[in-house]
């Protein structure tokens, strides 16, 4: 029950307008300035460690910049999930880059995209769902609820989402044997992984990106889901850095970090600043996001 009325709730803010959903997101952004919230500090602490050299007053309208972007995104997310595609879809009104995708695909080789949370990365999913079926990976949510929820998005669009079980990574694999589009966000904090460079700091980064290309070769692209002034959206096609076919497994993640940052600065404030990407640090490294006095190093 709990399940199906919150679809319902999803439903009904998926049928607002787009412009409607810009200006609820920027208000709650704005809030969490107002309020100085635990986001604000993190997206604080991001910033401070990522931009340095950036002045005090520039810093402090990134974070307002960026927290207004993702209130937004959140906003939005309901329309990407359950909305009528192809009113979504209208939203996407530019595309570049996309020779690059359809080139590899028309040359017989899979591709694997690195999708970061950048602008609003749930519409790749419209984008692919209408023009290039693509097959995805989600992390199964524990509350029963959102399960419901997960099962009507992955009905509503039609690309193939798997969790991250066994049985879903071995799908991955498989669709990349078969020459098909794989998408994964590189930059969550895995369970596992390596400590490679973003943004000038170490983090942890999954060594799942580096396994698929090792084993099936793909070409590899990044992309990006950017919001522009007027409301619609931009998706971009990069070329990921030539390191991630390194057989180093940290060199190899080191390039995937920095095909990131490359669509990250394609639009700063629309990166999702206030996640915890630092949250696991080496070993003697100071703790951060360290708000209420924890143990201040790793050890």
């Amino acid at each position: 029950m709990a399940g199906r009325i919150l679809v319902l709730i999803l439903r009904g803010l998926a049928s607002l307008p787009h412009s409607w959903l810009m200006a609820v997101g920027a208000l709650i952004g704005r809030l969490h300035v107002v309020f100085r919230s635990r986001a604000y500090r993190v997206t604080q602490t991001n910033l401070e460690l990522c931009y340095p050299d950036m002045s005090d007053v520039d810093r402090a309208r990134l974070v307002r910049s960026s927290l207004v972007a993702t209130a937004t995104t959140m906003m939005e997310t309901p329309a990407a999930w359950l909305g009528n595609p192809d009113r979504v879809d209208r939203w996407i009104t530019r595309v570049d880059g996309e020779a690059l995708l359809y080139d590899a695909i028309e040359n017989g080789q899979s591709v694997l995209l690195l999708l970061p949370h950048l602008g609003n990365w749930e519409l790749a999913n419209v984008y692919f769902a209408n023009r290039l079926p693509s097959t995805g990976l989600y992390q199964p949510p524990k509350q029963p609820a959102l399960r419901h929820v997960m099962n009507k998005v992955r009905r509503n669009l039609g690309n193939e989402i798997v969790p991250t079980s066994r049985s879903g990574l071995t799908t991955l694999f498989r669709r990349l044997g078969e020459g098909k589009v794989v998408v994964v966000l590189p930059d969550q904090v895995p369970a596992a992984g390596e400590f490679v460079p973003f943004f000038g700091q170490e983090a942890l980064t999954d060594s799942l990106v580096m396994r698929l290309i090792l084993k099936s070769r793909p070409r590899v692209l990044a992309g990006a889901m950017v919001r522009g002034n007027d409301g619609g959206f931009t998706m971009h096609f990069l070329k990921a850095d030539e390191g991630v076919y390194d057989a180093d497994p940290k060199l190899a993640l080191a390039a995937v970090n920095r095909s990131v940052e490359r669509c990250v600065q394609l639009a700063p404030a629309q990166y999702q600043w206030e996640y915890k990407r630092f949250r696991e640090r080496p070993a003697g490294m100071f703790r951060l996001y360290n708000y209420r006095g924890e143990s201040s190093t790793y050890h």
